[in-house]
């Protein structure tokens, strides 16, 4: 039996334990406390989410934008405070140096982008302020607040960017004076099969599933290869939340606009999902000043599903189909253009270590484009054109991590483009595409200098091979001024069209021959720019591009009625572009943009005819009341040289030019937060709820200004929609 003596001493063991067990156990947890404001203002942010990322700890800020994270496991942890409207921030955290740290996050309006990450100018994910070449972005906001239904909505209100209209029912662009031919469009990384004429139709992308378009002005061919002499247009689409989302949307407008959407996705866990349908019919247009599109249709059914593994790492593959219908007419003909087109992709994406990243896509582009011309008075069919094209490719990117200040990107491209016309000769032609690219990217002097070289080497069949250079860098005085400068080279190869086309239009009495000795067209292109970040309440950029080419492509006249191509131009295009945004109060941002364009070449033809060397806009968006948005947008376009159109014969005179005066476009959209008016103050603000469901009306051209020979063609448009979105 133990002593009295001996029973104290247990118990006072047991009870020493026991504290020290308790002492130990609270040891091993921490909290997490800190303040939410607004950068420009300073006042708190209310119902921020804050969240450790790759736990499911987090809290909401209160009244006062503080916040409060208990019961937090001793280790390292990266802290991430998101708010709508509101670029994320995150800071980094080690528990075991301190037990109760005080965190303060500055939000700024994602109206500036400086936390936007983007993936065009480097082929690499890079926050948009950390980017050494000048890259703009359009989020997904502003193409709502724009109503746009397609790419060519989305960038015709862009200064220095021109929409052009073609006579076959497609869209293209000028960006900076230079052709759309040689501006390259991808849509995720990858080129979608279907040009017309050599240009990539706009109207035939549909804007409901971008998450936003990346621009980068420029040579991009040493990342790129063909077809980036002037610049590249990346177009993201969405990926996947961590919870449940279901959207819909119903929009009705002028001219018999009608739009339905609707989409399903996830990215809960290891497997993320999403489903898309999406149906347009009406809001006819005028491609030009002799046809008018009666009745346009566009569907698309899109697909995606991903899965990410610590071993396989991830995997992600979607399928995209649209079809898209435009009937016209024109003094002579019924006219109808139908595109059926279905790309899919594969993609994998493995961390190997902290210092090996590889990824790679495999994707494919079916088109298939049906014209028909038939004559009104006859019924009799005049002519009918049906292309199609098949692009097979794969593209690969590996980085590695030198160290924390240098790393090294490289990749190998190939690609299979299979295009079939009856205009081509043989019907058509295959061609394969090989391409080799590396980048050096280091951080100097204290990581003040962000300096990249590289290359690239192309092979193309029936072409030869080319070599594209570039050199960028970016030198940050203080995070708030920086310089940015390029170098570099681009290309384009001979189309199908260019070098293949053999072609009779009977009905007009003319023939088109290629030539299959055509060089690639080449340019030479630099850009310097200058950003300064006032006090988190003004951005200003400054840049100014020069892009020479040499051994442009145009058709020429072999023989009375024979036209052919071949390389005699070159041309010099110089821009200069000013942007500057204001948050001038708490709820009044501003954006001032403006655009010079100066452009010559070596022949007659004026490189700048229809385009407005001076371009600038104005957008204001103000929200008031707490629940409505509004957004104005004023676009100024300088005097225009066009050729005269002669009523007589139907057609433009190539030898008489007329000076246009300036015009300005006046849109406006108000956006008004239903659910969140009505659930403001209630539990349920603090959830994706509050924004369940809004309203957008929407004007465009408010003045009503047309021109019935050269455009704009069409006047005053209204829109109105309802998003429902959780």
């Amino acid at each position: 039996m133990p002593t009295i003596p001996a029973i104290k001493i247990n118990v006072f063991i047991l009870f020493f334990t026991c504290l020290l067990s308790f002492s130990l156990f609270a040891q091993k947890n921490a909290s997490i406390q800190g303040r939410v404001v607004d950068a420009a203002t300073g006042e708190p942010l209310a119902n921020t989410n804050i969240t450790l990322v790759g736990t499911q700890l987090g809290a909401a800020s209160d009244a006062e934008g503080r916040f409060v994270i208990e019961k937090v496991p001793v280790g390292v942890y990266q802290v991430k405070a998101s708010y709508i409207g509101y670029e994320p921030s995150s800071q980094t955290v080690d528990l075991n140096k301190s037990r109760f740290p005080f965190l303060e996050f500055k939000l700024s309006d994602s109206f500036f982008l400086t936390e936007q990450v983007v993936v065009t100018a480097t082929r690499t994910k890079k926050l948009m302020e950390n980017v050494p070449v000048v890259t703009e972005v359009i989020t997904e906001r502003e193409i709502k607040d724009l109503g746009a239904q397609n790419l060519a909505q989305a960038l015709e209100d862009r200064p220095g960017i021109t929409i052009e209209q073609g006579v076959a029912g497609g869209k293209s662009l000028r960006m900076g004076g230079v052709d759309g031919k040689y501006i390259l469009i991808l849509v995720d990384g990858a080129p979608v099969a279907g040009k017309f004429n050599n240009r990539q139709e706009l109207h035939l992308i549909n804007t409901n599933q971008i998450d936003h378009i990346e621009i980068v002005k420029g040579p991009g061919s040493a990342l790129y290869g063909s077809e980036a002499m002037g610049g590249v247009i990346n177009i993201i689409t969405k990926g996947f939340g961590d919870a449940l989302s279901l959207q819909a949307k119903a929009k009705a407008g002028s001219y018999g606009l009608y739009n339905g959407s609707v989409s399903v996705s996830s990215g809960k866990n290891a497997v993320g999902y999403s489903l898309s349908m999406d149906h347009t019919r009406g809001g006819i247009d005028k491609n030009e000043v002799s046809i008018d599109i009666t009745d346009t249709q566009t569907s698309q059914l899109e697909g995606k599903l991903s899965y990410s593994g610590e071993k396989t790492g991830k995997l992600d593959f979607g399928v995209r189909y649209n079809f898209d219908l435009q009937d016209g007419e024109d003094p002579i003909f019924y006219t109808s253009t139908e595109v059926k087109r279905t790309d899919s992709h594969l993609g994998w994406y493995k961390n190997f270590s902290p210092k090996l990243e590889l990824q790679m896509k495999g994707y494919s582009s079916y088109n298939d484009r049906a014209y028909s011309e038939t004559v009104r008075r006859s019924g009799r069919l005049a002519r009918i054109d049906v292309t199609k094209e098949t692009i097979v490719g794969l593209k690969s990117d590996a980085t590695y991590h030198f160290c924390d200040f240098s790393r090294l990107n490289f990749g190998y491209d190939y690609s299979y483009d299979d295009f079939r016309s009856p205009r081509v000769l043989d019907g058509g032609d295959i061609r394969l595409q090989h391409g080799l690219f590396v980048q050096s990217e280091s951080e100097l002097l204290a990581k003040k200098l962000t300096f990249i070289i590289g290359g690239r080497y192309d092979d193309i069949s029936g072409v030869g091979s080319h070599t594209s250079p570039r050199v960028s860098a970016m030198y940050a005085f203080t995070p708030m001024f920086k310089l940015r400068a390029s170098w570099g080279g681009g290309f384009r190869a001979p189309s199908f069209t260019d070098m293949y086309i053999d072609y009779y239009n009977t009905f007009i009495g003319y023939s088109v021959v290629g030539n299959p000795d055509l060089k690639p067209e080449k340019s030479i292109g630099s850009s310097f720019g200058i950003e300064y970040f006032w006090n988190y309440t003004v951005l200003t950029n400054i840049t100014v591009y020069h892009n020479s080419f040499e051994d442009m492509i145009l058709d020429y006249s072999m023989a009375p009625g024979v036209l052919s191509y071949k390389n005699v131009e070159s041309a010099v295009f110089n821009n200069a572009e000013l942007q500057s945004k204001f948050y001038l109060l708490k709820n009044l941002t501003a954006t001032l943009s403006y655009n010079y364009t100066d452009a010559s070449n070596s022949s007659d033809i004026d490189a700048l005819l229809n385009i407005s060397p001076h371009q600038a806009a104005l957008k204001l968006n103000w929200t008031f009341a707490r629940y409505f948005r509004l957004s104005l947008r004023d676009n100024w376009y300088g005097e225009r040289r066009v050729r005269e159109f002669d009523r007589r014969i139907g057609r433009y005179l190539d030898d008489k030019l007329i000076i246009k005066k300036a015009y300005h476009l006046l849109d406006a959209t108000l956006t008004w937060n239903v659910s969140r008016q009505f659930l403001a103050g209630k539990k349920a603000r603090n959830s994706s709820w509050s924004d369940l469901f809004s309203i957008r009306l929407g004007a465009s051209n408010i003045a009503d200004y047309t021109d019935s020979q050269y455009g704009p063609w069409i006047g005053r448009r209204f829109f109105v929609s309802l998003d429902i979105a959780h």
